[in-house]
């Protein structure tokens, strides 16, 4: 049993109170609602997301078959231009010759054409298939907003609880400092067993945190101690009694 004349101990209940709004602001902290909508707005993107890999991957593998495609047509274009110049520059004037150089401008050419005719049609096919995944990255677009949106209101939500946890603390304090030492220190250690209601009131005969009538032998016995805080023989918690602003 604690005495405390004065009303130092009444402050307990203060302190109490902004212990529950701290605990019940961190438990709402740990389960907001903005938190698990954005989780499921990040799901759907990942979903989406590997929609768009697995559609994307054979057209990305027809952009590099393309890109290699146009690499080796230059080059023969090239070719096909130097041998031109060389078979109309005058240096070579044997027939046979002549001959070999056109015929080398016409297979360079002729090969360089079958190329580019291969890079149409895969550029008709990329086409095709750009179409087919327009609709996936528009609606990846719009998961992403959503998610940017999310995440802003996630932070919102965090900081509103943060804030109230810290008004909470700083009232905290403010009572605490009011409580005698010894008191405060018999509410901490018994409270991670009661919780919400660890310090109660002597209400008419009756210590608020049983959950039935108190036995008068108990009643009275608490009512004789000196005003202050007594710890309750049938539910274990501590009844702050004989004080009039208790």
């Amino acid at each position: 049993m604690v005495d405390a004349p004065g009303p130092g101990l009444s402050a307990l209940l203060t302190v109490q109170s902004e212990d529950n709004h701290i605990e019940a602001a961190e438990r709402r902290l740990s389960s907001l609602p903005e938190k698990a909508a954005l989780d499921a707005v990040l799901a759907e993107v990942d979903v989406l997301e590997a929609e768009l890999a697995e559609l994307n991957a054979p057209r990305h593998a027809i952009e590099r078959e393309q890109k290699r495609l146009e690499d080796e047509a230059a080059g023969l274009r090239a070719k096909a231009a130097e041998a031109d110049k060389v078979l109309y520059s005058g240096r070579v004037t044997a027939l046979r010759e002549l001959q070999a150089l056109q015929e080398e401008v016409t297979t360079f050419n002729r090969r360089a054409s079958e190329l580019e005719d291969r890079i149409l049609d895969l550029m008709v096919d990329l086409e095709g298939r750009r179409e087919g995944d327009e609709e996936l990255t528009a609606r990846r677009d719009e998961l992403e907003a959503r998610a940017r949106a999310a995440t802003v209101a996630l932070a919102e939500a965090e900081s509103r609880e943060h804030n109230e946890i810290e008004e909470a603390r700083a009232r905290r304090a403010v009572a605490a400092a009011t409580v005698p030492a010894e008191g405060l220190a018999e509410y901490e250690r018994v409270r991670p067993g009661f919780g919400f209601a660890t310090v109660v009131r002597l209400v008419s005969a009756r210590c608020e945190g049983c959950p039935m009538v108190m036995p008068a032998v108990e009643a009275d016995r608490i009512r004789r101690q000196p005003p202050g805080l007594a710890e309750c023989n049938e539910c274990g918690r501590l009844v702050l009694h004989g004080l009039t602003n208790a």
